[in-house]
């Protein structure tokens, strides 16, 4: 058995493993991941890759996901992967917290009298390449990120654009979206290039004064209200989706962008701009989304895999079929109270968890695509094979 600790020294979550996925997929070797520490203040959704089986994992590992087609796994203390695993070859990435513990790693690995290497990712103009003992490997080719942040060996993409050039709004940071977590930006990238599309990304960051946000918006085509951690970017989102509900603006909801959307719509309907989410405000007047665990046989938190019923004849099933397969992470559900106000009012629950009881999709009849759903269908989009939920958007956008 040998160990290869592939170190990247950057603050980036986004790049967590992922030159070291490229060596597990370049020589067939098994990854494993240790814990790691990020810094949250500035990189909110630093740890919310879910793997398929409710791993909840730093966010650079898509990139194992995208490259390797297997799941990144738990986060493992070395001792005991070396005590349950020792007799296997295994690839190591190792953040800036792992760097810091090197020396004791060497230790562990010399304590199991397992070899190890340690090849060091250097970023240069030509991308990110390897070193090892200090001399730069140049048999390797050097990967980049594209205009998408997707990794590429690629030296240049040759896709067959079309004329226009779509317009889409991602209302996220730039770092967020890109350094933090890669995989919304990414999974345009691939529905975009499969649809043979020129598509420009604008980030708008969700706590824009609304004198920037009517700047910014007039000649956009659509908007994608992305998942995320962060509380304080609600208010923002649920003002984007207002803009959109008014301009017939093109608008696809991830996870907390459903939650936001549906919000406004709420708010539309009850004539209150206190309905929020309990999740950003406990003491809303009205709490549009509520906490799964409220509902007995709920989970209280939702992670990995799940299957999604779609209701027949809805805009969702037209995309997706009567059944599909997403990855969640939530603990908080569309408020069952208003179900059936919301559908009287237009806006229908168009898919639901296997049970048929948590909202998992919804769409908006009196708008041309508002669509949202409870999942993540960005985490399992690959440039082979784009989610078809975000090229129906890209499309309608279109």
């Amino acid at each position: 058995m040998a160990l290869t600790f592939v170190a990247h020294n950057t603050p980036e979550p986004a790049l967590y493993g992922a030159m070291a996925s490229v060596i597990s997929a370049q020589y067939g070797t098994e990854l494993a991941h240790l814990s790691q520490s990020w810094d949250t203040s500035r990189y909110a959704d630093a740890c919310q890759h879910v793997t398929a089986e409710g791993n909840l994992v730093s966010s650079g590992l898509l990139w194992h996901e995208r490259l390797n087609q297997k799941s990144p796994g738990k986060a493992w203390n070395l001792a005991e992967l070396l005590s349950a695993h020792g007799n296997r070859d295994w690839v190591i990435p190792l953040g800036p917290s792992g760097l810091a513990n090197f020396a004791q790693l060497v230790a562990e690995a010399r304590y199991h009298s397992i070899e190890h290497r340690l090849l060091e990712v250097v970023g240069n103009q030509k991308g990110f390449q390897f070193s090892h003992n200090g001399s730069l490997d140049t048999t390797q080719t050097a990967w980049r990120r594209d205009s998408y942040g997707r990794l590429t060996s690629a030296a240049n993409l040759s896709i067959p654009f079309t004329s226009r050039r779509l317009k889409i709004a991602l209302i996220g940071t730039y770092q967020d979206q890109l350094q933090s977590y890669p995989a919304t930006l990414a999974a345009i990238g691939d529905a975009a290039e499969a649809l043979g599309l020129s598509v420009e990304t604008v980030f708008i960051p969700p706590r824009s004064s609304e004198i920037l946000l009517h700047n910014l918006m007039p000649d956009i085509d659509g908007v994608i209200l992305p998942g995320g951690s962060d509380m304080q970017n609600v208010a923002g989102q649920i003002r984007v989706a207002h803009y959109c509900l008014r301009q017939q603006i093109p608008t696809l909801g991830l996870c907390l962008g459903m939650q936001t959307m549906a919000t406004a719509v709420i708010q539309q309907m009850t004539g209150s701009l206190f309905a929020n989410l309990a999740e950003a405000d406990p003491h809303a007047a009205i709490k549009t989304f509520v906490l799964l665990a409220e509902t007995p046989g709920h989970p209280q938190h939702r992670l990995g895999d799940d299957v999604m019923t779609l209701r027949n004849g809805s805009r969702m099933a037209a995309v997706l079929g009567d059944k599909t397969t997403l990855r969640y992470n939530h603990r908080f559900q569309l408020n069952p109270l208003f179900i059936d106000d919301l559908e009287a009012y237009g806006l229908a629950v168009s898919g639901t968890d296997p049970s048929g009881s948590i909202a998992d999709a919804i769409e908006y009849a009196a708008h041309p695509f508002y669509l949202g759903v409870q999942g993540h269908p960005e985490l399992t989009s690959t440039a082979q094979q784009p989610h078809p939920l975000i090229a129906a958007f890209l499309q309608a956008a279109g």
